[in-house]
């Protein structure tokens, strides 16, 4: 066996001291901050798709139809959720409002009629009316929230999470 047999040899990845891979902290908040906000435009697209999609449930019982109203329960949540996931990746509360509209546009085009007639949301279902309303609603619940969590924290801004480098601040 050779001189460094049972010892730990540790090679240095890169010549760069930041432990950043070359990069600035702050380029890799910006980038983390971007991405976050693009993730979230996407999860209040999918919101709206699939809500639009719960809308016409319903049961017959005893040969009357009844209407399930399980989009506008799934769209409070997913709504409120996806804001505090953006306002969390991000660290900010205005870009944590951005999935509302990727969430506005996929609503806005469901509830259009199509060249073949085709309508996603019908004036005469209750449960796509009421959800269009609650989900409205969902994103100011969100916002206004945090608000009132800064006002008792003390703090407007949100901390951000990431840390980066060696001098990276919490």
């Amino acid at each position: 066996m050779g001189p460094t047999a049972g010892k730990v040899i540790s090679l240095p990845a890169s010549t760069d001291s930041s432990g950043s891979g070359g990069r600035s902290p702050r380029a890799a908040e910006i980038t983390y901050r971007v991405l976050g906000t693009i993730v979230g435009i996407g999860l209040g697209a999918m919101s709206a798709f699939w809500t639009t999609m719960l809308t016409p449930l319903y049961v017959i019982i005893g040969g009357a139809v009844i209407r399930l109203p399980v989009a506008p329960i799934v769209v409070l949540v997913a709504n409120v959720a996806i804001f505090w996931f953006t306002r969390y990746v991000t660290g900010h509360t205005g870009l944590g409002v951005l999935p509302a509209v990727g969430w506005l546009v996929v609503v806005g085009e469901a509830g259009s009629t199509r060249a073949e007639g085709d309508l996603l949301i019908t004036g005469n279902n209750w449960v796509g009316i009421v959800t269009i309303l609650v989900g409205a609603i969902a994103w100011a619940i969100g916002p206004y929230l945090a608000l009132l969590r800064s006002r008792h924290t003390g703090g407007g801004r949100m901390p951000s999470r990431l840390t980066i480098g060696r001098g990276a601040r919490r």
